[in-house]
């Protein structure tokens, strides 16, 4: 009988930023005397603030996105790697360590929502099968300063926002803290016996597949936040302080308190 209990593949990072557009107004005036009239030039550098962001697991960066010198500047790795111990396996029902937080590494404060993806694939292909659901893959929520877009959340993604500003080099709350493959994985069984009858041979739903998880983050500045919002992420949501609460449906009635569910 065999079991192939391997196994996590891990998404590079993607992170998407909206970033503020700062403008710049200047009036000039004149000054009239015996009708002769002068000007003056001036030199004038300006620094702009600059938006971005870091996902963290574990403590450790694994990737981020920064606006920096007009220009965006990209570094990426794989989620998971800080998760298992050197040549340990996955096992099935096992709790492991999965904290993920998002670090503001812009100049400016911003607002933060992060969408998490669970799927199975096999061969490299995703994998559209009932037996084999999302919801299989579970990371445990910590409702720890985030709250859910139910609305916009199925099997395969969850929407997630961070409820307070995240300051300029500040951190998030984890917004997960452990990841867990179900053990009902292993109760997805077939066995059929050879063709002389000779062998019975065990098949698990599992054979053959793995587990992705990836993430997406993304920002907007704080300023004008509920327009910014609205236009970036296409949610309304009203603001108690610095405090941001989703709108459900244009309904008006909302939620915010920072709990999971």
């Amino acid at each position: 009988m065999e079991k192939k209990k391997k196994k996590t593949v891990s998404m590079p990072l993607v992170l998407y930023i909206v970033a503020a557009t700062l403008l710049l107004f200047s009036t000039v005036g004149s000054t009239r005397a015996a009708l002769t009239y002068s000007s003056e030039n001036y030199e004038m550098q300006i620094e702009v603030p600059s938006i971005g962001v870091s996902l963290v697991e574990n403590g450790v960066v694994v990737g981020s996105r920064d606006y920096v010198g007009n220009q965006w500047t990209e570094s990426g790795g794989e989620l998971l790697t800080n998760m298992l111990g050197e040549n340990e396996k996955i096992v099935l029902g096992k709790s492991y360590p999965e904290a993920l937080s998002v670090h503001n590494s812009g100049t400016i404060d911003s607002y933060v929502r992060v969408v998490l993806y669970k799927s199975w694939t096999k061969d490299g292909e995703a994998v559209a099968d009932t037996e084999l659901s999302p919801d299989l893959i579970a990371l445990n929520l910590t409702g720890a300063g985030w709250i859910e877009d139910e609305d916009a959340s199925t099997p395969e993604r969850r929407v997630l926002y961070y409820t307070s500003v995240l300051p300029s080099g500040g951190d998030t709350a984890p917004l997960c803290d452990i990841l867990r493959l179900d053990p009902a994985l292993a109760d997805k069984v077939t066995e059929t016996r050879t063709a002389d009858g000779s062998r019975l041979k065990t098949e698990y739903a599992y054979d053959g597949y793995r587990f992705n998880i990836r993430v997406e983050v993304d920002a907007v500045q704080t300023h004008n936040a509920v327009e910014a919002i609205r236009s970036a992420w296409g949610v309304d949501v009203e603001m108690t302080g610095n405090q941001l609460s989703l709108i459900r449906g244009g309904t008006g009635s909302t939620r915010g308190n920072g709990s999971d569910e």
